[in-house]
């Protein structure tokens, strides 16, 4: 099995990919700058790095003696980490790193949509970080994923707070627009696997789950699953977008931002509906099934 440097680890899609790299068997590292917040994986076997992912001489110091790094590492909003610093400087630090500690490889984490695109600054910023990657020369693999959902955090969050903010749920109006979600357990295995996928290396590849939906029907999930009567009121994005803005101006932690509504109004799907069996071969869950009975109840906070 293989010696892996994970950064990103303690995150919503990071504490997934973390413990299935230990179920495969690989020698994990985890660079954290709380060793609290990784003490299940060091339970587990995992080595702790204490370290900042954007420090230059604090990733280099994990990757010395490590095969592959996987990066984990970006911001959805522009505070209080910028899209510059995290999602751009992240992945410039990374392939420095793994290039002089001779790693055979890195995976980085990116998103379906990624683009050069001044409407889409989320977007624009994960492109830039692709290619901040691909001209370090490093040997790497880009996963570009859909809507990861989970049982705790990520999107239940939002999908909470949204419910909780007014006597009326609001549903954004985007249409027939498309996503694509995947299961956390089944995006982990995606990245684990990789690692031990050449043929992937230089690649980008877009993975999603084997469900085409609408984000009112993924919201509309979570409605369902907690038993939510609240009466539902469709509006047209554009509608949200100056409410969104004095929010992203005075709160630390704004419910929703412009980009984020923006992001939503397009189609976010992979290059094919059974792009995971093409390239991993197998089929990933389908999150219609999944989420009845794992979004019932709020998840306990730990």
């Amino acid at each position: 099995m293989a010696r892996v440097l994970l950064l990103g680890s303690t995150g919503f899609f990071g504490r997934g990919v973390a413990h299935k790299l230990i179920d495969a068997g690989h020698q994990l590292r985890v660079l954290v700058r709380d060793p609290m917040k990784a003490a299940a994986f060091k339970a587990r076997g995992a080595q702790l790095i204490v370290g900042d992912a954007l420090n230059p001489a604090a990733v280099a110091q994990a990757a010395q003696g490590t095969e592959h790094i996987i990066s984990l590492v970006a911001v959805r909003r522009n505070r209080p980490q910028s899209f510059l610093e995290v999602n751009v400087d992240g992945p410039r630090i990374m392939a420095e790193a793994a290039k002089a500690a001779g790693a055979k490889s890195v995976v980085l984490v990116s998103n379906i949509g990624a683009r050069l695109d001044p409407h889409f600054k989320y977007f624009t910023s994960r492109w830039m970080g692709e290619q901040e990657l691909a001209k370090s020369g490093v040997s790497g693999t880009i996963l570009r994923f859909s809507l990861i959902l989970g049982e705790e955090g990520g999107s239940l969050d939002d999908f909470e707070r949204l419910a909780k903010f007014s006597p009326v749920v609001v549903i954004p109006a985007y249409g027939d627009v498309q996503l694509q979600p995947i299961l956390r357990e089944d995006a982990a295995r995606c990245v684990v696997e990789a690692i031990q996928k050449p043929e992937l290396l230089g690649k980008i590849i877009e993975l999603g789950g084997p469900e085409l939906v609408t984000f009112a029907t993924i919201y509309g999930w979570f409605l369902e699953a907690r038993g939510i009567k609240k009466p539902r009121l469709t509006v047209p994005p554009g509608l949200l977008i100056p409410g969104a803005t004095v929010m992203e101006v005075l709160m630390k932690d704004p419910l929703i931002t412009p980009d984020e509504i923006n992001m939503f109004g397009v189609n976010n799907i992979a290059d094919g509906i059974d792009s995971v069996s093409t390239h991993f071969g197998w089929r990933p869950t389908a999150p219609s099934s999944w989420v009845p009975q794992h979004w019932k109840k709020a998840p306990t906070r730990k």
